[in-house]
C-alpha cells in the first residue's frame, strides 16, 4: 500500500514539471541574482537559505518573495519536501536527453562526494541524481536531498552554475 501511495505522489510531482505555475520560483532566483549582481557559489547560498524557509533574501520586486513563500507552503503541504528542492530538479531535468544532462549529473555526484569526504576524490556513484530522476522516483531523490546535507550542496552548486551560465 506504502508503494502505491508513493507512486502516486511520484506521478503528481511528475505532472507538476509542466505547471507554469513553479517557474515563479526560478524566476524569482534569476531576477535577484541579476538586482543584486550575483557571482559563483551566490545562488548556491540562496539555495540554502531557502532551505531555512528564509524568503527575504528574495526579491520584492514584482512581488516575488510573496509568490515564493505562498507557493512553498503549498507544496510543502501538499508533497511533503520543499519548493527549492522542486526547482532545482526541474531545472536539471530540463536538461534530459542531452550531453550536458550527462554532465550535470556526474557533477552532481562529483560534488557530493567533495563535500562529504572533504577531499577531491572519485564519485562512488555517478548516478546519485540521474538514476532515480530517470525512473521517476521523485520523492526518494526529493528526500535524499533534503536529508543529506553533502548532497543537497551538490545540487545547489550545479543549479547555481546553470543559472550563472543562463544570464
Amino acid at each position: 500500500m506504502a508503494k502505491e501511495i508513493e507512486n502516486r505522489k511520484n506521478i503528481r510531482i511528475d505532472q507538476e514539471f509542466t505547471n507554469p505555475v513553479y517557474d515563479v520560483m526560478g524566476e524569482a532566483i534569476s531576477k535577484t541574482a541579476e538586482k543584486h549582481h550575483y557571482g559563483k557559489y551566490d545562488i548556491a547560498k540562496l539555495v540554502m537559505a531557502l532551505y531555512e524557509d528564509d524568503f527575504g533574501y528574495l526579491t520584492s520586486d514584482e512581488d516575488y518573495r510573496e509568490q515564493v513563500k505562498l507557493l512553498a507552503q503549498y507544496f510543502e503541504k501538499t508533497y511533503n519536501h520543499k519548493l527549492i528542492t522542486f526547482e532545482m530538479i526541474k531545472t536539471i531535468k530540463s536538461f534530459e536527453g542531452t550531453d550536458i544532462y550527462d554532465a550535470l549529473t556526474a557533477d552532481v555526484a562529483t560534488i557530493e562526494a567533495m563535500v562529504r569526504y572533504g577531499k577531491n576524490i572519485p564519485a562512488e556513484d555517478l548516478c546519485i541524481f540521474s538514476e532515480p530522476l530517470e525512473d521517476n522516483r521523485y520523492d526518494e531523490l526529493m528526500t535524499k536531498i533534503e536529508t543529506e546535507k553533502s548532497f543537497r550542496y551538490g545540487v545547489a552548486v550545479i543549479y547555481d552554475k546553470i543559472k550563472n551560465t543562463q544570464k
